[in-house]
């Protein structure tokens, strides 16, 4: 049951750091935000919270070194 639990969280995790490489930010609002309905929005951003933070923190690092 523990090695279930673990191989989920390093999908979850394997999900959210190819997707924060992959997109920008505005194609993440896009995907996830734009045209989606409420419950669309929340599961989306719920699920993909990890990326947004991660996106935030390069964009927070990349301004605070230049």
């Amino acid at each position: 049951m523990n090695i279930l639990i673990i191989t989920i969280i390093c999908l979850y995790l394997a999900f959210n750091i190819v997707t924060s490489k992959m997109l920008t930010a505005k194609e993440m609002k896009t995907r996830f935000i734009d045209g989606q309905c409420i419950v669309g929005k929340i599961a989306a951003n719920a699920f993909y919270g990890i990326a947004w933070l991660l996106k935030g923190l390069k964009f927070i690092i990349i301004n605070t070194v230049k």
